[in-house]
């Protein structure tokens, strides 16, 4: 029996702890030894050490389930529980010393996303989510934005390394012929959560990796929007698309950029009608 609230409760510690020690190497950047794993791939000390923290937290409080990290990989696994992290999401930007950037932990089991959290640590923000169960920023209920004209909108988009620089400019342009303002920050995870709490309308990436992307993806299905499905696209093994948006955008932006995915529902163990808005 997989004791989620348990879970729950612990990884708000344990993610916290975690943020906190990636603060201290973020308030000490001079001193960080810093690598590239691919053109403008950062890496860094503070990633290894601060996923190391949480899966160990993780690992001590539940010896049996399975942990897949950014930096170490996948290791364990004896129960259905998977513990997915990335222990520095915006790694670019931290070494910068630009304060967009933020810790995650997604919790599947049998392969349906069960938890979700993010925190942002240069603001002391948790966001938490169970599903079924709604979301949350540091205890307080949050819900996604009631926008329903896509030239009052704004989306955050994100641009992965690698990705052609073509339709990523294309998406741009798309956006703003249709006078939709958009925001890149250079944390997927970070605008999932903003869009989650209604501070933007929208997230939009071309291709995530499930630990760039399953917490965020919960916060907004909990907070009462939608989103592609990116498990059925095979999202938990490589990576897919992230469309993740206040319910009455999804045809505009379908329309303003020809992008077209399927939606996440109620047969994959969620209701929308469920979470509404709080």
């Amino acid at each position: 029996m997989i004791d989620l609230e348990h879970r729950l409760t612990h990884a708000a510690q344990v993610i916290r702890e975690g943020g906190r020690l990636a603060r201290g190497f973020y308030d000490n950047r001079g001193e960080l030894v810093v690598k590239l794993k691919g053109v403008q791939d950062f890496v860094s000390q503070a990633d290894s050490e601060t996923e190391d923290l949480i899966a160990s937290r993780l690992l001590s409080a539940f010896p049996h389930d399975g942990i897949l990290g950014e930096e170490r990989g996948r290791r364990g696994g004896e129960t259905d529980a998977l513990w997915v992290i990335d222990p520095i999401d915006g790694t670019a930007n931290f070494v910068r010393g630009l304060p967009y950037w933020c810790t995650a932990i997604a919790l599947v089991v049998k392969d349906t996303l069960e938890l979700g959290l993010i925190y942002d640590a240069m603001a002391d923000r948790l966001y938490t989510a169970r599903r079924g169960h709604g979301a949350f920023c540091n205890g307080k209920p949050i819900g996604v934005s009631d926008t329903r004209q896509f030239d009052r909108a704004c989306i955050g988009i994100g641009y992965g390394h690698g990705e052609a620089a073509g339709p990523h400019a294309a998406l741009v342009e798309q956006l703003l012929s249709a006078h939709c303002q958009y925001r890149r920050l250079g944390s997927g995870l970070l605008l999932l959560a903003l869009a989650a709490e209604g501070a933007t309308d929208g997230f939009y990436e071309h291709r995530m990796k499930a630990w760039d992307a399953l917490a965020g993806l919960l916060l907004v299905r909990e907070a009462g929007g939608v989103t592609c499905d990116y498990e059925g696209l095979g999202g938990l093994l490589r990576a897919e698309p992230v469309l993740a948006l206040t319910p009455a955008l999804w045809p505009a932006f379908t329309r303003a950029t020809g992008i077209a995915l399927p939606q996440f529902s109620d047969t994959n163990g969620y209701s929308a009608a469920r979470a509404g808005r709080v």
